[in-house]
């Protein structure tokens, strides 16, 4: 094997790097272009609850309407579309992640078949004489790849650990508004009441 053939092949397995790069960026980019898209709609979707509630705070003829008009149904509202909003990001972003887990899969596997065949070629290759090069060559890389396996390892760690945090911080939530949602409950029938 000559010094074109080794440069080509380094060259080819660089090109796949470069590959993986631009497609994490794309991912990125989509992700957060879905993200953008979610919080306009969220605002957009606030400020109109806002104003309907101003304008019917606005129009009501005595306190008592006003009270009556801000009510455990009210809070409710504003929860469950928070909650909406918080489940709609979290999958956004559990599908991001997996759309990560599978590029960095991917870019592993493929940068380990890529110096595998390279590994392969130089021994087959190899002049008489450059056994203790070639096994040097066999050994490096055989500690990139438990490195490789460490990093795929972690990374699938990590991911897990974000999603189910994003689940926690989920349920946290939804429990907050739910009970948020019966203190007020027993407040409004007693106002109803009187």
């Amino acid at each position: 094997m000559n010094q074109d053939q080794i440069n080509a092949k380094l060259s080819q397995i660089s090109s796949k790097g470069l590959e993986s790069s631009f497609a994490l960026s794309e991912a990125a980019l989509e992700n957060a272009q879905k993200l953008a898209e979610l919080n306009y709609a969220a605002s957009k979707d606030a400020l109109v609850n806002v104003q309907d509630s101003i304008t019917q705070v606005l129009s009501a003829k005595d306190p008592k309407q006003v009270t009556d008009l801000i009510t455990a149904d009210l809070l409710q509202d504003a929860g469950t579309q928070a909650a909406a909003y918080q489940k709609k990001v979290t999958k956004v972003l559990r599908d991001s992640n997996k759309e990560l887990n599978n590029v960095v899969e991917s870019s592993i596997d493929q940068f380990q078949k890529g110096m595998q065949e390279w590994i392969n070629t130089i021994s087959a290759n190899a002049p008489a004489g450059s056994d203790a090069f070639v096994s040097a060559i066999k050994t490096g890389y055989g500690s990139a790849l438990q490195g490789f396996e460490q990093f795929r390892a972690v990374s699938k760690d990590a991911l897990a650990t974000a999603e189910k945090n994003a689940e926690q911080a989920f349920e946290a939530f939804q429990g907050q508004v739910a009970q948020v949602k019966k203190a007020a409950t027993p407040a409004t029938r007693s106002r109803k009441a009187a």
